[in-house]
């Protein structure tokens, strides 16, 4: 996924298990714990990509993750239904 201005927001290394974030919890991008990987899945395409969360930090700002997912756009260009994945990372 990319940022809407074009920046590459990629991780470096994927998790090794991940969930959807859901909507109803408020939790925000600096609530996210050091272990938690941040990632998006695209709405049209089905594509999983996992973002650096202080890359997206910066661009962004400290969100709630329910409103980042209007801000993502996918390869295929799809900027509409895109989800929020958060991923925790192997020990």
């Amino acid at each position: 996924m990319k940022h809407a201005r074009g920046i590459d927001l990629r991780a470096p290394f994927s998790p090794s298990e991940f969930g959807e974030h859901d909507g109803k919890q408020f939790q925000t991008l600096k609530g996210l714990r050091e272990w938690e990987v941040l990632g998006a899945r695209c709405g049209k395409c089905g594509r999983v990509a996992w973002l650096d969360k202080t890359a997206v930090l910066r661009q962004c700002g400290d969100r709630y993750l329910r409103n980042l997912r209007g801000m993502l756009k996918c390869r295929c260009g799809n900027r509409e239904g895109n989800r929020v994945l958060i991923g925790t990372l192997p020990r």
